[in-house]
C-alpha cells in the first residue's frame, strides 16, 4: 500500500480540531463586524460620502449603500404568469499551434414563458471567427490580438448582445412579468485593466445592449451563485477606520493610517478574510433578500454611466446569492420586485439553480467530442480549398503520440 493511511489519519485529525477552533475564531469575528453594521442604520448618507472620499485612495472594493442598511425584503408574490430569456456561453480559444488562426462562440439561448400560454425555445447559434477584424484589435499602430482574457471579455459582450436580441425577438407581451437573466456579473472586470481601445471596443456595444433594453423597459439581471463578493465588507473596513471623518472631508487612506503609525494593529483587520455573504446569510431567510448596494468598482463607474451595476443578496434555500441590475432597475421599486420573485421561482424549479440558466448552459457547453470534430471539420474544409496546413511541430508530436 502506497499511502500510509495511519499517518494521514493524524494529520487529518489536527486539520479538523483547526478547522473547528477557526470556525468558533469567524463567528466571533462576525458577530462583531455585524453589529457594528446595524448599528450605522439611519448614517447611510455619512456613509455614501465616506465611501465617495475613500474611494480614490482605498486599495480594496467599496459599496454604496442605496437602501437602509437594516433593509430585508420578503419574497414579492411568485407570478404564475411570466417570461423569462437567458443566454449562456462558451468558446474555443485560438490554437496557436493549429492549421489556421480562427476561435468559436457558442452561444445558448431560451425564452421560457410559464402560466396559460407556455412556450419555449431552447437554442444554440455557433460563429467562427477568423478574419483580420475578428482576430485583432487595430489602435492604429497596434494589433492586439483576441484570445485569452480578452476573448473570454467578446464572449461575455456577445452573450448580452445575444439576449437583447432574443428578448427583442420573444419578450413582446408586456401585459406579464418579464425577465432577461445572464449567468455571472454583469460587470466587465476583464476590462478595468486594459489598453482604453479594447475597453472601448468591447464596453461600448455591451452598454449599448443594457440601453435597448431599458428603452424596452425589460428589466435585466445576472445571477452569480455563491458569491465571494467582498465590496459590502468593504464598506465596513471604512466604519473601523478611525481616520474617516466626513465633517472634514477625509476617506480612508491606508499609506497614512493612525493605527499604523502608533504601532496598533490596523482597526479594519477586524474584516480581514470576510466576504459580504458572512454579513447577509445569517441575517436572512429564505426567499428574503437584503439591501441594494452599488458598486464602486472602478469600470462600472467610469464606464457604463447610467448603467452602473446595482446589487443585493437573496437567500435561496441555504445558499446566498448575489443579483446584479443596472442602475435604471435598481431605481423602481417595482422592477426590483419583479426580479427578486423570477429569480428565486427559476432557482425553486431548478433546485437551487434558475432553470433558464441551466438550460441556457445546456446549449452553450462544447463538449470534447463536439471540440474534436470542428477540428477535423477545419482541417478538412482547409485540405480542400487547398490552403497549405499550418500545424506546428508541437501538435504533430501530440497527435504521434495519441495516435
Amino acid at each position: 500500500m502506497g499511502l500510509n493511511l495511519a499517518a494521514l489519519g493524524e494529520q487529518v485529525r489536527r486539520m479538523s480540531q483547526t478547522v473547528a477552533q477557526e470556525v468558533s475564531r469567524r463567528d466571533a469575528q462576525i458577530a462583531m463586524v455585524s453589529q457594528k453594521y446595524l448599528a450605522e442604520t439611519g448614517n447611510e448618507e455619512h456613509w455614501v460620502i465616506a465611501v465617495q472620499l475613500s474611494a480614490p485612495t482605498a486599495n480594496w472594493l467599496l459599496a454604496e449603500p442605496v437602501e437602509p442598511l437594516d433593509t430585508v425584503g420578503n419574497l414579492p408574490e411568485l407570478p404564475t404568469d411570466y417570461a423569462i430569456a437567458a443566454t449562456d456561453g462558451s468558446h474555443i480559444d485560438v490554437d496557436r499551434h493549429g492549421e489556421v488562426s480562427c476561435y468559436l462562440i457558442n452561444i445558448g439561448q431560451v425564452y421560457i414563458r410559464y402560466g396559460q400560454q407556455t412556450a419555449a425555445i431552447l437554442e444554440s447559434s455557433p460563429r467562427l471567427y477568423f478574419a483580420e477584424a475578428d482576430l485583432f484589435v487595430h489602435d492604429g499602430t497596434r494589433r492586439i490580438p483576441i484570445e485569452g482574457t480578452v476573448l473570454s471579455v467578446r464572449r461575455d459582450v456577445e452573450e448580452g448582445l445575444a439576449l437583447g436580441a432574443l428578448a427583442e425577438r420573444c419578450l413582446t407581451d408586456v401585459s406579464i412579468p418579464r425577465l432577461a437573466l445572464q449567468d455571472g456579473t454583469l460587470i466587465r472586470w476583464a476590462l478595468a485593466n486594459v489598453d482604453g481601445k479594447v475597453r472601448d471596443h468591447f464596453l461600448q456595444p455591451y452598454l449599448a445592449y443594457l440601453e435597448k433594453m431599458r428603452l424596452l423597459e425589460i428589466p435585466v439581471a445576472s445571477y452569480i451563485s455563491r458569491s465571494r463578493s467582498p465590496e459590502v465588507m468593504g464598506l465596513m473596513r471604512l466604519m473601523f477606520c478611525p481616520d474617516v471623518q466626513v465633517t472634514s472631508r477625509r476617506g480612508a487612506n491606508c499609506a497614512q493610517c493612525s493605527d499604523v503609525k502608533n504601532n496598533r494593529q490596523p482597526s479594519c483587520m477586524i474584516c480581514h478574510d470576510l466576504i459580504d455573504a458572512d454579513l447577509f446569510l445569517p441575517r436572512l431567510a429564505d426567499g428574503q433578500r437584503s439591501p441594494i448596494f452599488r458598486s464602486l468598482s472602478r469600470i462600472s463607474v467610469i464606464g457604463y454611466d447610467h448603467h452602473q451595476i446595482h446589487f443585493f443578496f437573496v437567500r435561496v434555500g441555504r445558499e446566498l446569492v448575489r443579483i446584479e441590475v443596472p442602475a435604471w432597475v435598481a431605481a423602481r421599486p417595482k422592477a426590483v420586485d419583479q426580479v427578486h420573485a423570477l429569480v428565486y421561482d427559476q432557482a425553486a424549479r431548478g433546485q437551487g439553480y434558475p432553470v433558464a440558466l441551466q438550460r441556457a448552459h445546456e446549449q452553450a457547453v462544447i463538449r470534447s467530442a463536439e471540440r474534436r470534430v470542428f477540428e477535423q471539420m477545419v482541417a478538412g474544409a482547409l485540405r480542400r480549398a487547398g490552403a497549405p496546413a499550418g500545424v506546428s511541430a508541437k501538435r504533430e508530436s501530440k497527435q504521434f503520440v495519441q495516435g
